[in-house]
């Protein structure tokens, strides 16, 4: 049986490709003066770790906090 890796990697062509990068404040606080300047000429969302990706309360008012995260996409 073949394990998968706790924390997949996404090649660098795939990511430079993509429509929107998505950059949470955690595990590692990404920032707008950390993390979207990697990505230029994309557009980069920073969102709440914890309604991305944490079960339970959080998951309530996640849909509207992502949404209007989402809403306000850093142009990198």
């Amino acid at each position: 049986m073949k394990r998968r890796k706790r924390y997949p990697k996404v090649a660098l062509d795939e990511l430079r490709a993509a429509e929107l990068v998505v950059l949470p404040d955690e595990p590692y606080a990404f920032s707008a003066e950390d993390g979207p300047e990697c990505f230029p000429g994309q557009d980069v969302a920073l969102v709440s770790g914890r309604h991305l990706t944490w079960y339970g309360p959080s998951l309530v008012e996640a849909p509207a906090v992502l949404a209007g995260q989402l809403s306000r996409v850093v142009r990198a």
